[in-house]
């Protein structure tokens, strides 16, 4: 067997040595900085007592006042969407797919912008994530929405 073509098999560790300290440093930025997975794993977990307020008069949160208009609340993690057959709803901000904190309404529906995942109007998965939305319940009086979480 020719020797160009035999290739070496080392382990890890043998691999870091044959680098030195300064390539496997370079290696671990590289790797730690370019490389990431689909999972973020630094989201939080859902906040849970205590209720939020919206007062959909002012500016911040008007949008609501309009079927189809949606807020995120990045702070409690949530989304509140005026929905055009359950009228508000508040749903967690994070996928159940792959955790991440990327959930929005659009056309009827919530949606995860990483993978695509959609969920109903009241938060059940109905394509890529098995799992449903934690969703929270919504009360209104009069231009103020109030999320128990």
């Amino acid at each position: 067997m020719n020797s160009e073509n035999q290739v070496e098999k080392i382990n890890r560790l043998e691999f870091l040595k044959k680098m030195g300290l300064s390539g496997a440093s370079l290696l671990a930025v590289y790797c730690g900085v370019t490389m990431s997975s689909c999972k973020n794993e630094d989201a939080t977990a859902v906040l849970t007592g205590g209720t939020a307020t919206y007062d959909m008069s002012t500016s911040a949160y008007s949008k609501l006042l309009t079927k189809g208009g949606y807020y995120v609340d990045t702070a409690k993690n949530i989304v509140i969407a005026n929905t055009s057959d359950n009228g508000y709803v508040a749903v967690t901000l994070i996928c159940t797919h792959e955790q991440q904190k990327q959930v929005y309404y659009s056309t009827n529906k919530f949606a995860c912008s990483v993978h695509g995942a959609t969920f109903d109007n009241k938060g059940n998965a109905l394509s890529v994530a098995s799992r449903a939305l934690t969703t929270y319940k919504v009360t209104q009086t009069g231009n103020v929405l109030s999320v128990a979480i």
